[in-house]
Formats: C-alpha cells, structure tokens, sequence
C-alpha cells in the first residue's frame, strides 16, 4: 500500500514537471519568435511568476476536479493543449499583426465547452498573465485581456448550438475594446476595427477545429454530444437491426435518466446520449437478453456459469466499440459502469441449485462501480425500467415500494460510494423516476366501438 502511495505521488509529480517544462519551452520560443534572442535574465523572471501561478493555483484547482482525477490524461490534454496552442498562435499575431489584436477567445471557449467555465476562466487567467508579462510586466494589460475572457467563460457555459458561439464573440469583442479604453491602452479606430475581425476569425476557428479536439481527447462538449445522440449513429442503427428489443430499452431509459439528473442539476445531455449507448454491446448475441427474446430463453440449454460471461460481455463489447469509435470517455465510463459490480442473482441462485457452491465473484459484472452522478443515475434507471416490466399492475404505491427496495439494495451492496450523490439528491431523484415512469405509462380511455358505416363522410 504505501509503494503504491509512493508511485502515484511520484506520478504526479512526473505529470506536473512535463506541464511545467511546457511552458518553459513557450516562454523559449516566444522570447526567440518576438525578439529574436533568448537571455537567462527575462527567462527567469517570466517562468518563475508563471509557473508559480501554474503550480499554486490551476494544478491545485484542476486537481479536486472529480473528471481531471478519473482520466487526467484526457482532461489535462482537453486543458493544456488549447491553450498552448492559442499561446501560440497569438504570439504570431503580436509579432506580424498587432498587440492589441490578441485575444483568448479561441481557448476560453474551447476549454469552457469540453470540460466547464471554471476550467476557462482559469485558462484564460494564465493567457492572460502571459501576455501581460511579454507586453511588459503591464497589469492593465493582463487586466484587459483577463475580464472579457472571463465573461466569455461564463455566457459559454450553457451553449448548446454552434450559432451560439457568436455571443461570446459579440460580447467578448466589445468588452475587450471598452477595457482598452477605460484603462487607456488604446484609442485607435485601427485597433479597435481590428481587434473585432481577428475576434470574428477566431470564433470561426473555434468553430472549426473543436471537433478535432473532441476526437483526439475524447472530452466532448455538449455540441459534440448532441450530433452523437443523432439516432442515425452508425452503433445506432446497428442496435437498431441487431437488438431492437434493447434499443427501445435505451430510449425509455434516455428519457427517465435525462428527467432524474435535470432534477439534481446533473448534465442532461450526458445522461441522455449515455442511456443511447449503454447497452451497445448487446448487438454481440442479441437473442441471450430478456427484452431482445421471442420465445426460447437460450440460457436455458447453457450453465450458469456460460450464461454470466456472456452476460459480462456486453460490457466488455461495449467498451471495446467505445474505444474503436472513440466515443467519449465519459460514455464508455457509463457502459462500464451501469452494472457496477452487482451480482446477477438469478444465476448465482442457479448455480448454487446446482452445485451446493456460493460463489460471488464468479457472477459479479466486471464494473467498476460508477464513479459519478450521471453514471450512477443510469445504474438506477436501468434496473428500474427493467423491474417495472415485471409489473403486471402499475401503480405509484407499489413503484415506490420497489425503487426505496432497489436504491435501499444498492447503497448497502456498495455500488453508490463512489459517485457523489447525496441521500438528499437520491430522494430528489427517486421522486422524478417514480413521476416520469407513471407519465410515460399513464392509461388511455378504451375508445368505444362504432360500426364503420356510420364514419364515412
């Protein structure tokens, strides 16, 4: 336990030097790019306050981050390489073009998009202090580029559609111009006109490459969720034609999940195109789960045993196809994740009948459990969706009863200490499954019988 400790701290810190050095290489090859010289002097004094600020604030920030905790590479890549690039690529506008024309639009709202507004305001807080220091060590400077970046930040977070992109843009650009000329920096039309298009042409950037980013990370903004959740997804469609049963499953399942996680203030979409995916893995012998049979139940010809790996399988299949598309990370976390590490006490019973052996592991789904609240919300809705078709009469009382069993079951079986919900929001969240389920199941009035004679015109 304690060479484990050691490793992942010493990991850590392996992680944070190779950021660190990131930066030092910036700062290297902007002094080259601006003033074609590299002194020890300025190096020290520009690296020592940014990585200082890097150190003692957004390593520490961005490390309670439960997402940046799960997968760092993923979350950390999704942060770093934005900026830098943007770092980059202004630098090239304050040597060919103007100073004044420099901006973070392109990172805040990149960063801001896949991972959250805290997490871009932090980027664009270090653009900003950068480019404060090359232009001179000028506060006022760092100031004007640092307050419309975090006002970008913030009417980012909830953007859905890419039209909606150009608000920031509007704004930012604006906000920007009366910075520079509330604190004097400028008062030229030439800069301001200027500072506009390169904000315009920026934005169509951001528009351009954040697919990219979204594919090489696999840290997708809700835009890339949306267009996933496009019912014509090619693992879709073949869930469709493959296993229509479970198809139909994942889409009740997309609207009880979507409902529960709007409740606790949860990511909706995440939630929604996560219940589309979940089960992908059951295109991989279709015909060996309840809602895909007809008539036979091939698991009465197999043993137990056989029956738990292929059901263990769905998950394993549906983690190798996330892979291969490169679904989001986060989707296949929820394909993994939605069955925990249950046991499928149907054929641990049966094997028991049989052998007079108890034997947890070997029918335990491969998990892990789920790891935060989206996830674990699936796990919930999932189990529910399938206990309601039991029910031969549905009706709030007996829902109730059943959801307190199942939450009750699943708290104590472990499954919930890893994903941060709160007694309060598993109360919240009970009451809109148990609201959503009757809504979708509610009866229709038995329409009477009227000879067809008497309905023609």
């Amino acid at each position: 336990m304690i060479y484990n400790s050691k490793k992942i701290i010493n990991s850590k810190i392996e992680h944070i030097v190779f950021r660190s050095l990131v930066f030092i290489i910036i700062s290297l090859f902007a002094e080259y790019i601006i003033w074609k010289r590299i002194t020890l002097n300025y190096q020290f004094q520009i690296n020592i306050i940014i990585l200082s600020i890097w150190i003692l604030l957004v390593e520490l920030v961005l490390s309670f981050k439960r997402m940046f905790k799960l997968h760092p590479i993923n979350y950390w890549s999704s942060f770093l390489i934005p900026l830098t690039f943007n770092i980059l690529y202004n630098l090239f506008i304050f040597k060919y073009l103007n100073i004044y024309f420099v901006n973070s639009i392109l990172s805040t709202l990149i960063i801001t998009l896949l991972i959250d507004y805290e997490s871009g305001i932090l980027s664009s807080f270090i653009f900003s202090v950068y480019f404060g220091l090359i232009y001179g060590f000028d506060v006022k400077f760092t100031i004007a580029l640092f307050i419309p970046s975090a006002i970008i930040a913030i009417i980012s977070k909830k953007i859905m559609r890419r039209i909606e992109i150009f608000l920031p843009f509007i704004i930012g650009s604006l906000v920007q111009m009366l910075c520079f000329y509330i604190l004097d920096l400028s008062d030229t039309t030439y800069d301001y006109a200027g500072l506009f298009v390169v904000y315009f042409f920026n934005t169509l950037i951001t528009m351009g490459i954040l697919p990219f980013f979204e594919y090489i990370t696999r840290v997708y903004s809700d835009i890339g969720l949306l267009e996933l959740g496009n019912l014509n997804n090619p693992l879709l469609k073949k869930l469709t034609l493959k296993a229509p049963g479970t198809y139909y499953h994942s889409m009740i399942i997309s609207n009880i999940a979507e409902s529960a996680v709007e409740h606790i203030g949860g990511n909706t979409i995440l939630a929604r195109v996560g219940s589309y995916f979940h089960d992908i893995g059951k295109t991989w012998k279709p015909s060996f789960f309840t809602e895909n049979q007809k008539n036979q139940n091939p698991h009465n010809k197999i043993s137990a045993k056989l029956s738990s790996l292929i059901l263990n399988n769905h998950v394993t299949y549906g983690q190798e196809l996330a892979k291969k598309y490169r679904l989001p990370i986060l989707i296949e976390d929820m394909i993994v994740q939605h069955q925990g590490t249950r046991i499928k006490q149907y054929f641990y019973k049966k094997y028991y009948d049989e052998t007079g052996i108890y034997d947890k592991e070997m029918f335990k789904y491969p998990g892990p459990i789920p790891q935060f609240k989206e996830s674990a919300i699936l796990m919930i809705c999932d189990v529910t969706e399938a206990m309601t078709r039991s029910m031969p009469d549905l009706n709030v009382n007996d829902l109730t009863e059943k959801l307190d069993d199942l939450i009750q079951s699943l708290f104590f079986e472990g499954q919930l200490d890893d994903c941060g919900l709160t007694l309060k929001e598993l109360q919240m969240i009970k009451g809109r499954i148990i609201r959503t389920i009757m809504e979708m199941n509610h009866k229709r009035i038995k329409y009477p019988k009227i000879d067809q004679k008497n309905l023609r015109r």
